[in-house]
């Protein structure tokens, strides 16, 4: 197999490109920004979470409803001036809740109620491929008081079900009571006055890899949950927010959340883009000034403990390798084509 050696790559950011854009996840997630490279896309090119070339060229659709419930929270955390909270409305959990949701769309659509719900199986991967009569009486059976439920319902909250609204409800609170979390996203000096604090800033670069005599652009694009800047004691935080099935307690030890799930990654290749961003606009310089990186991390399910978990220069040194490997490996098949067998070394 042919190798190809990383050091022959070199990556450099285009300052002229660099933008920081005030907008929805509707527009963040459209199709409009889909070819872009992000932290989230990058596990799907790195052959140590799964992924492949393949899976990064055609990205699996992926929803869970602990998705949703982490959506919730950063909704009411970060921007609860634009999202409300949704009731309970008894909404099946998993993917049964799904298929009833994805029957409303189809009936709304003008679709019949038999093709609908059967189509809605298939969009919904609900016994996709066991559609009979007896699974279409217990959507029926399981799902009716929901149905007519979220058709009355008028709000644009996130719909979870009860159990998962309880849980997003204690986590919030835990989040809201613990002291530490709040003053990392709502900062103040020493007289008490707020420092500038921003969340949910989308930012855009792009980069230019080479690779010996030729090169190619990496369009990046990150939303950042919060960040901060002390411009008179020069001092930048970056906060990420993250919901968690384990005791925050272990996020950052080697078995912890920030080692398996690669947070790591994010961590670096988000404050390296947040410091371009601040040398750009206010003058940011690692010799004058002081930075941190943190993850607020809040359990999803009992006793909904939070902890806020600063990430290190080690892993921040582990997360700059190996985001930057992982941009020359795209780099690399979008220059020679995604079919290429290579070998990074």
């Amino acid at each position: 197999m042919k190798e190809i050696k990383l050091d022959d790559f070199k990556i450099l950011p285009d300052l002229n490109s660099l933008k920081r854009i005030d907008m929805t996840d509707e527009e963040y997630f459209s199709d409009k920004y889909k070819d872009c490279v992000s932290n989230s896309r990058l596990k799907l090119i790195n052959p140590d979470e799964g992924g492949s070339p393949s899976k990064y060229k055609n990205p699996p659709k992926f929803v869970s409803s602990s998705l949703s419930m982490g959506s919730v929270v950063h909704e009411q955390m970060l921007q609860n001036e634009y999202y409300e909270m949704a009731p309970k409305l008894g909404r099946p959990s998993a993917k049964l809740g799904n298929c009833v949701d994805e029957i409303i769309k189809l009936r709304q659509s003008g679709i019949g109620g038999y093709n609908a719900i059967k189509q809605a199986m298939k969009n919904a991967d609900y016994y996709a491929n066991a559609i009979n009569d007896f699974r279409i009486r217990d959507i029926i059976k399981k799902g009716l008081k929901y149905y007519f439920a979220r058709k009355a319902y008028k709000g644009n909250g996130t719909i979870l079900s009860d159990a998962d609204w309880e849980s997003a409800n204690s986590a919030i609170k835990s989040l809201q009571d613990n002291k530490e979390i709040m003053q990392k996203l709502h900062p103040t000096d020493i007289f008490g006055d707020p420092i500038e604090s921003h969340n949910e800033d989308a930012m855009f670069i792009d980069f230019w890899v080479v690779y010996k005599n030729q090169a190619t652009t990496l369009k990046y694009k990150m939303k950042i949950d919060n960040w901060t800047i002390d411009k008179e004691n020069k001092h930048l935080a970056l906060n990420d927010l993250k919901t968690a099935r384990d005791n925050p307690e272990y996020f950052a030890t080697k078995s912890g959340h920030l080692e398996t799930f690669n947070y790591y990654r994010q961590g670096a290749l988000y404050g390296d883009v947040l410091k371009l961003y601040c040398m750009h606009e206010y003058g940011y310089n690692e010799n004058d000034w002081t930075k941190e990186m943190n993850f607020l991390v809040v359990r999803n399910n009992p006793p909904y403990n939070s902890k806020c978990c600063p990430m290190n220069n080690t892993y921040y040194k582990k997360g700059v390798e190996e985001y930057q490997k992982l941009f020359k490996m795209i780099a690399y098949y979008q220059m020679f084509g995604w079919e290429e067998e290579v070998k990074f070394v």
